[in-house]
């Protein structure tokens, strides 16, 4: 990260990793480094966004996200160990600092220090503020300690303001802010703790000034919102927002992933043959590619096209353009999406259609703004979330992901005929309604989705016993049909999958666990597993837990997986889709294969 100011110069105040800037340290992002506490800065300070060899290209997720291209993070070394003169762009903040020595508390700049945060006085480090402010428009500011310590009343120009700790506890009764100023404390003693301050009401009749310290300025549109006191670290202080999609033919080819890495060169040669040909032949493309120089051309009119009619696509599309290609897959030893189909295990042959490896795959994570405080947003609504400079771009950073895979998908004629029962119906009506209520808006629940992601957590908990991968590691994405949508494909299946920015994503490990004697075995000890929990009978029993009671039978000792994992928060979870429940094991879809495996 390269921290900047109001002076051009810039300075390295730390690394970061590039999944690490798309999946927690986003534009607008709070950094706590050993020396400095900084705020991300936004697309708008990006440098190096013009450069091609920073550029990614994915034209489902360029169609659905309405972009020409994506931009990696930079790095600051290059392969050959050389400084690429680039960084991820970062300011101070938050800006109030105090001395740990003196006790002074105050603006950075009245500090005085060049470089280093150090006070001028003590020459001691300086300690960036604990508390800031924010509102569910995204905006943030310093912590109003002048405010605070007047109770709004203060019309003096200046505040020496100290911060003084009483007894050996840290909570927030004993911090302790005092104005030192004699004119003020002729008045009255100015002096007040922290306690009280997440209330709220601490912080009436105080409005957001609008304030964007990732962009250096104030919003046009007025707020004036309340705002909220929170520790400048805190989990929902900043929620990342991405959108990513998997390489599938024809994209996934190598003549397109070649075309990719030198579209700055070729497009403008496109439309003269005589040119573009002699040129992909002298780069050697069409033996890297396995194809004729001809083959690519019409291959780069066709990428050219997808550019020129800019086809807008749904989250719908995308889902549906994977699963298909599932469905039909795919033999391409050079290019990045390779599938090889297995035998389904005997065990599970009447619920399982298809079982597909994944043995390469590629996917693609952009980064499309975030929010604060309170994670809600619309898929297909940009205003329902902070954008990531101050005006709308023609390209959003993302990473390309590495990695392979398990596809699994059920029999539709079990599916309905289990989805459509009554009692299934009653038993996730609730769910329904408390979606309508919760911050957290699911994909269109519905019974199939519900099992469809219950399985794949169990499963992939129970795979991370075998595959030598973490919990964390593996991610899900789940193929279920689309309500209330016209022309929805038929889809029930599950992708598990593990994808990194480096080779390590595609060990074969994961791969490994597809093959029919393996998964035979891992899908009998899944249900084995599923059958009990610790918390029992309560898990099992529950009528609603979780966040917004969006859970049945699902807890942390069962079912729930790692943030980085699921992609529906760990909601919309239920094991007695899979096994039944006490009273009733005909609810459960796989409740006989457990009972017979039992005798």
């Amino acid at each position: 990260m390269q921290l900047r100011g109001t002076k051009p110069t810039k300075k390295n105040v730390g690394k970061l990793r590039q999944g690490q800037f798309l999946t927690t340290f986003g534009c607008g992002a709070i950094v706590d480094l050993p020396r400095e506490s900084v705020i991300i800065a936004g697309t708008d300070y990006w440098r190096h966004h013009d450069k091609p060899r920073y550029h990614l290209y994915e034209p489902n997720l360029q169609q659905f996200l309405g972009v020409d291209y994506f931009v990696r993070p930079p790095e600051s070394v290059d392969k050959a160990g050389q400084q690429t003169g680039f960084g991820i762009p970062a300011f101070r903040f938050p800006n109030w600092m105090y001395c740990p020595k003196c006790k002074r508390l105050q603006p950075a700049k009245k500090f005085g220090f060049v470089g280093k945060p150090r006070c001028e006085k003590c020459k001691a480090p300086l300690v960036p503020s604990r508390f800031v402010v924010a509102c569910e428009k995204g905006h943030l500011d310093d912590f109003p300690y002048e405010w605070w310590v007047h109770g709004g009343n203060c019309t003096e120009k200046v505040s020496e303001l100290y911060i003084e700790m009483s007894g050996e506890k840290s909570t927030l009764d004993s911090i302790i802010i005092k104005c030192k100023n004699k004119k003020c404390t002729k008045k009255e003693k100015c002096s007040k703790s922290m306690a009280g301050s997440f209330g709220p009401e601490s912080l009436k009749g105080l409005k957001c000034r609008g304030i964007r310290p990732w962009l250096q300025d104030v919003d046009r549109e007025k707020c004036g919102k309340t705002v909220t006191t929170m520790q400048r670290g805190a989990t929902n202080l900043h929620f990342t927002i991405t959108a990513s999609a998997l390489s599938i033919p024809p994209w996934s080819q190598k003549v397109q992933i070649e075309l990719d890495e030198n579209w700055a060169n070729l497009k403008p040669l496109l439309y003269n043959p005589d040119l573009f040909i002699p040129t992909i032949e002298a780069w050697k493309l069409p033996k890297k590619c396995g194809c004729s120089a001809e083959d690519i051309y019409e291959e780069a009119k066709r990428k050219n096209d997808m550019w020129k009619n800019k086809e807008e696509k749904s989250w719908q599309d995308i889902l549906e353009g994977e699963y298909k290609a599932f469905l039909t897959g795919s033999d391409d030893e050079k290019g990045e999406f390779k599938t090889k189909e297995v035998r389904v295990p005997d065990f599970m042959d009447t619920y399982i259609d298809q079982v597909v490896l994944a043995v390469r795959l590629r996917e693609v994570m952009a980064l499309r703004g975030f929010k604060r405080i309170n994670p809600d947003y619309d898929v297909n609504d940009m205003s329902s979330f902070n954008m990531l400079g101050k005006d709308l771009k023609n390209w959003l950073p993302a990473i390309a992901l590495k990695g392979e895979g398990i596809f699994i998908r059920f029999n539709q004629d079990k599916l309905l005929e289990w989805e459509k029962s009554p009692e299934i119906q009653r038993r996730y009506a609730h769910m329904k309604e408390f979606t309508r209520h919760s911050m957290i808006k699911g994909p269109g629940i519905t019974p199939r989705y519900v099992l469809l992601h219950t399985f794949s957590h169990l499963l992939i908990r129970q795979l991370t016993l075998q595959c030598g991968y973490s919990s964390a590691s593996i991610k899900e994405r789940i193929y279920s049909t689309f309500v209330g949508e016209e022309k929805s494909l038929d889809m029930a299946g599950v992708l598990i999958y593990t994808a990194t920015n480096d080779s390590e994503g595609s060990l074969g490990g994961l791969v490994r666990e597809g093959n029919s004697s393996r998964l035979d075995s891992t899908l009998r000890q899944m249900l084995e597993t599923a059958s009990w929990c610790s918390a029992d009978p309560l898990c099992i029993q529950s009528n609603g837990q979780g966040l917004d009671a969006l859970n049945l039978a699902a807890c942390h000792s069962c079912t729930l997986l790692p943030e980085t994992s699921c992609e529906a928060r760990n909601c919309y979870l239920d094991r007695g889709a899979l096994i039944g429940t006490l009273g009733n094991t005909s609810l459960g879809l796989l409740a006989h294969l457990f009972q017979e495996r039992g005798e």
